[in-house]
């Protein structure tokens, strides 16, 4: 059995290693793994776990906060290089975005579930505070792409990601459809209701961002 973490590093290192176990089994499993399914997987007690997170529901806040601050610091270097005006930037980024997203294998799946069952079971003054940590990071956000494209407003370019990241959770949501239900949408013929997310996904921000453009 492991030591306990004693200083802060240590104790840091041990939060980081919850982190990335939980991502590790998620993406194994496809599911919240349990705090036990964590313990042992770090060969810790679950008392250990606790002592760092009262649930696996903070795990997976701190896993979501994680995925939402690297995608964020990939956008911000990414709004630089876009072409001008916004118009011409509207496929280049939707591309770029689609690239971002794909990379992280645990984002998408963990914001599916982050209103049906992460929400549901956080304290409110935790949920309060990753709410308020995100639309700080979406004004900053917002900000850098109006420098970039002056004829949107810090207001309207936040509004704009923010519409961009409901079309691609909507997306995600609608295309992500078991296999038993795709299996009986082949045998009936409905192959219209059988979206490709990358394809969809990547047409569709850039309609958003062309209409943005036109005002």
């Amino acid at each position: 059995m492991k030591q306990n973490a004693i200083s802060a590093e240590a104790k840091q290192q041990r939060r980081a290693d919850f982190i990335a176990s939980a991502r590790r089994l998620f993406l194994q499993q496809q599911r919240l793994p349990t705090v036990a399914d964590i313990a042992a997987d770090t060969g810790l007690a679950k008392g250990t776990v606790y002592r760092y997170f009262q649930s696996k529901e903070q795990i997976f806040l701190a896993l979501l906060t994680e995925d939402f601050a690297r995608l964020f610091n990939q956008l911000e270097m990414l709004i630089p290089t876009l072409p001008q005006p916004l118009s011409a930037a509207a496929e280049p980024f939707a591309k770029a975005y689609l690239d971002l997203l794909q990379q992280s294998g645990s984002l998408l799946p963990l914001l599916a579930l982050l209103n049906a069952v992460l929400e549901q079971n956080l304290p409110q003054p935790q949920l309060l505070a990753f709410k308020q940590q995100l639309a700080q990071a979406l004004d900053a956000l917002g900000g850098k792409l109006a420098v970039r494209f002056t004829q949107l407003s810090p207001a309207s370019a936040s509004q704009l990601l923010l519409h961009s990241y409901a079309l691609t959770l909507g997306l995600y949501q609608s295309t992500q459809l078991p296999a038993a239900v795709q299996t009986l949408l082949q045998q009936a013929g409905l192959a219209q209701l059988q979206w490709d997310f990358a394809t969809e996904l990547t047409a569709a921000i850039r309609r958003q961002w062309q209409g943005a453009a036109q005002g």
